[in-house]
């Protein structure tokens, strides 16, 4: 049975890799059941793009160093012709958090939004990736906020399917540094994912390290998808978006891309 995944289609021109990726935006697209869907969700300037990029073979084509978030929309591409996979990645980049132009809400809103259709039409994730970039010093304040959002917006039973991909790696003067960052990362803060099956990659800004973020996901679990928390509140257990685990998390510790106006529920339209 195949499905119709709510995403339009425009051809981009670079095929520097070998292989040409489809951008998927709004509209519909014919979607096959062994499509491997993988959706990639972090803060503004986390490095998000960079790693799609890398994977479609077009670095640097949208990711830039900026205080605003690249992705505006969800955007979606389909990789084609890959030596292993075919045509069978689709790699989706979603909005970051913490933007400055837009509130933690309305971003969680608008991805949201896409999770619920998706698994109305009964289209799966095969894999989640939570984007962290290793030169953040500490967790404290949005970094610490956003990954509570995502860990009530996957669920634990998702866990399996989530991977948890630093990045930045270039930027560090000292390695070790690194090191002893990631590691307080797994004892810290993300344990109890760890533990619950979810992984953990380095992406070191090479072809070989994005790939292997795809690999680790098509392997560690035979392909099984993942129903997130999200979809089966909203779809489910039929709950309003400002019921939603994932929206109560960003007001349960504010951080500074929560505005008043959000909180009383006034820019924030409720979802379909």
């Amino acid at each position: 049975m195949s499905s119709s995944l709510p995403m339009g289609t425009y051809k981009t021109e670079s095929m520097t890799a070998g292989w040409l990726s489809t951008i998927i935006g709004h509209g519909t697209r014919k979607y096959k059941n062994d499509d491997i869907i993988i959706a990639f969700i972090g803060r503004t300037g986390t490095g998000k793009s960079q790693v799609i990029d890398t994977l479609t073979g077009q670095q640097g084509r949208r990711a830039k160093e900026s205080l605003r978030s690249v992705t505006k929309d969800l955007e979606a591409s389909r990789i084609l012709d890959h030596a292993t996979y075919g045509s069978r990645i689709v790699v989706v980049d979603t909005p970051g958090f913490d933007d400055s132009s837009r509130s933690d809400e309305q971003i969680l809103n608008l991805i949201g939004k896409w999770l619920k259709n998706t698994y109305k039409k009964e289209i799966l994730l095969s894999g989640i990736v939570y984007v962290h970039p290793i030169t953040d010093e500490r967790m404290s304040g949005a970094p610490q906020k956003n990954l509570s959002v995502f860990k009530e917006l996957t669920g634990p039973g998702s866990a399996k399917n989530v991977l948890l991909a630093t990045t930045m790696w270039d930027k560090l003067i000292d390695s070790d540094d690194g090191d002893y960052r990631e590691n307080r990362l797994k004892v810290d803060y993300w344990k109890g994912m760890i533990e619950e099956g979810a992984a953990v990659e380095r992406f070191l800004n090479t072809s070989t390290s994005a790939w292997s973020i795809v690999d680790n996901i098509v392997n560690r679990h035979n392909q099984q998808k993942a129903t997130l928390l999200f979809q089966e509140e909203r779809v489910d257990q039929q709950k309003r978006f400002e019921e939603t685990s994932a929206r109560k998390a960003i007001y349960r510790n504010p951080g500074p891309s929560v505005d008043r106006k959000s909180r009383d529920g006034a820019t924030v339209q409720q979802s379909a």
